[in-house]
């Protein structure tokens, strides 16, 4: 008997733990990836969703996107520990996938923290970084249509 209430405040500790991380999804600000790196102090420690184009390569694991304006600073991407269990299946699949093949990029739709102000990844070499909690959408380059709010740029 004594074990029951130490079951009953484990189970409502981990189900507030669980609501708590998909209340914090919720709030992530969409945003360009373009507009994210432009204003990348107003961004420095958010949650945000952005859609990008994601690319490895040995020693790379970044984000980017053409519509930006030279020179592009890419991004490195990281992949917070509990992505995968917020994650649907078939785009963690998918995402894998994505991660094993060098060179080839995928556009993406991500939601992460993002941070400036310091270098990230390999060597140092990247200005800002995105830690990925989840993986909305993920298609092969080209094949998505603009997240609410972008505008096709010719």
């Amino acid at each position: 008997m004594k074990r029951l209430p130490i079951l009953v405040v484990a189970v409502a500790l981990l189900a507030s733990v669980c609501m708590s991380r998909t209340d914090d999804l919720a709030e992530a600000q969409t945003t360009s990836y373009c507009q994210l790196i432009e204003n990348s102090r107003a961004f420095d420690g958010k949650l945000v969703r952005v859609r990008a184009l994601y690319e490895t390569d040995f020693e790379k694991m970044t984000l980017t996107a053409p519509a930006c304006a030279s020179p592009l600073p890419m991004t490195w991407v990281t992949f917070e520990s509990a992505w995968e269990s917020r994650t649907a299946w078939r785009l963690r699949r998918a995402m894998i996938a994505a991660r094993s093949r060098w060179n080839v990029q995928t556009d993406v739709v991500l939601i992460g923290r993002f941070k400036s102000g310091v270098s990230f990844g390999h060597n140092g070499m990247y200005p800002f970084l995105l830690q990925v909690y989840k993986v909305e959408a993920l298609k092969p380059s080209g094949s998505f249509s603009p997240l609410p709010g972008e505008e096709k740029k010719k």
